[in-house]
């Protein structure tokens, strides 16, 4: 008899919307697909309806005593904290005595005191994309103004070490970063990722 594996949801509350306009992304072509409407987060974000069904649903869908809730974009934390606070809300009332962990991925950029704390005090794992040393990050990966998002996303680092945040790397391998293997392995190191 072979054993059973649970399926694993990837959730991505806000579609395609980011704050990010990285140059290699295949979601800033998705706009093209929602002429009619505005990528925004009231455009695209989901409804406390949907968000309360899909929890439910998902807890209940499954026959493990641990269930993983992957969250992820677009950008999720575009959503703000208190969509989060409501998601574990509702793991709670529908857990029904299972263990419930979550993930998220995020670009970085809109992580706060506030994010930082809910993620310790929840948490959450957090998969931070980073592709490297200012340098090799900023090529590709820029704000909607067009300035790398570096900086602002090692202000997210800190205060995930403030906080206790635990958090993994997530690097796009690119034409760039991909001559300096070391470089990349050891700036991850560095910055206190133990999985990338």
């Amino acid at each position: 008899m072979q054993d059973k594996h649970p399926f694993q949801l990837m959730i991505k509350p806000v579609g395609p919307v980011c704050n990010l306009q990285c140059d290699y992304c295949y979601y800033l072509e998705k706009t093209q697909l929602y002429k009619d409407r505005k990528t925004t987060t009231s455009a695209f974000g989901m409804s406390p309806e949907v968000l309360e069904n899909c929890v439910r649903e998902y807890i209940g869908s499954q026959d493990y005593e641990h269930i993983l809730f992957t969250w992820q974009g677009g950008e999720p934390t575009m959503l703000q904290v208190d969509f989060f606070r409501k998601v574990v809300a509702l793991q709670k009332k529908y857990a029904g005595g299972k263990r419930i962990s979550n993930s998220i991925q995020t670009n970085g950029p809109l992580i706060t005191e506030e994010w930082a704390d809910f993620l310790a005090n929840t948490n959450f794992l957090v998969g931070l994309s980073i592709d490297g040393p200012a340098d090799l990050h900023d090529h590709y990966r820029s704000l909607a103004s067009g300035k790398g998002s570096f900086g602002r996303i090692m202000d997210s680092v800190r205060l995930f070490h403030k906080y206790s945040v635990e958090f993994n790397t997530i690097t796009t391998v690119n034409n760039r970063n991909s001559r300096m293997p070391l470089r990349v392995y050891h700036f991850l190191k560095d910055i206190g990722s133990t999985y990338m």
